[in-house]
């Protein structure tokens, strides 16, 4: 359930990043990047990656801006503006200069569609392009809004991390429309990994009545909910957790977040 929401946001917020598009770009705000102390790649050498000769006159690039992310981190945002002030292109970045966002306006949406294999060679060559790391192991493709989404899960030790990794949206005809790259920090792993069957045991102990689980514990890399806050404003590290899911007595569905090493309870999906 959990991929499917954020596969979603992830598309309603680059669609939201864009507006319409405008061989010449005016001068960036790198240099004034670089003065701050922050790596920054210069959006206009990413625009003239992703944008046709002509598409790029009269572009102009705002000045660089400080944001958080939704996952906490700190970026930096740059943005191109065209005829009348609108959003061309928009990147952000960690502020180590890594890639982490980029939203291009004004993408057709393209009849036909693409084959899920398609998508994905599509996806890779875009990667490519921008001189961003291969991800690993295999993708999975949905569609969503007349846009194609092509995900990799980042995995660490061979765990999936929630809500991290790598995510192309393409068009119909395979055009870029943006990409998300999330890599939040992790905690170190427990010395001792606890037994599948012992998180059983302590999460059945956990459930209100009538609850009951009915799958199999998996391991993952969360977000602790339960006494996560510090008030520190930091990004708070990934743990890893067994996760056990299953149904309230009243039918909806829940899932529980237990330390895979100490099975400390870290937080509840849908708890009554």
């Amino acid at each position: 359930m959990y991929k499917v929401q954020w596969s979603l946001a992830l598309l309603i917020g680059l669609i939201a990043a864009c507006g319409a598009p405008g061989a010449a770009i005016a001068p960036s705000r790198a240099p004034a990047a670089e003065s701050a102390g922050l790596s920054l790649r210069p959006i206009t050498t990413i625009a003239a990656l992703l944008l046709e000769p002509l598409d790029l006159r009269g572009l102009v690039a705002q000045p660089f801006d400080l944001v958080r992310s939704e996952s906490g981190e700190q970026r930096t945002l740059q943005v191109l503006v065209g005829v009348g002030g609108a959003e061309v292109l928009r990147v952000e970045s960690a502020l180590d200069g890594s890639l982490r966002l980029i939203a291009k306006s004004g993408v057709a949406l393209e009849g036909g569609g693409l084959s899920e294999s398609a998508a994905i060679a599509r996806a890779l060559r875009h990667l490519m392009r921008l001189g961003l790391d291969m991800p690993g192991g295999g993708p999975t493709v949905r569609t969503a809004a007349g846009r194609t989404l092509v995900i990799w899960t980042r995995e660490v030790r061979g765990v999936p991390v929630r809500n991290d990794g790598t995510r192309v949206v393409l068009n119909g005809a395979g055009a870029l429309v943006g990409l998300s790259i999330e890599a939040s920090p992790l905690a170190e792993p427990p010395t001792r990994l606890a037994r599948s069957d012992a998180a059983l045991r302590v999460g059945a102990a956990l459930l209100p009545s009538g609850a009951l689980i009915d799958a199999s514990p998996e391991l993952a890399w969360v977000l602790p909910t339960e006494g996560a806050g510090d008030g520190s404003g930091q990004r708070t590290p990934r743990r890893l957790a067994w996760c056990l899911s299953g149904v309230l007595h009243d039918g909806a569905g829940f899932e529980l977040l237990l330390d895979a090493g100490s099975l400390v309870l870290l937080g509840w999906d849908g708890a009554p």
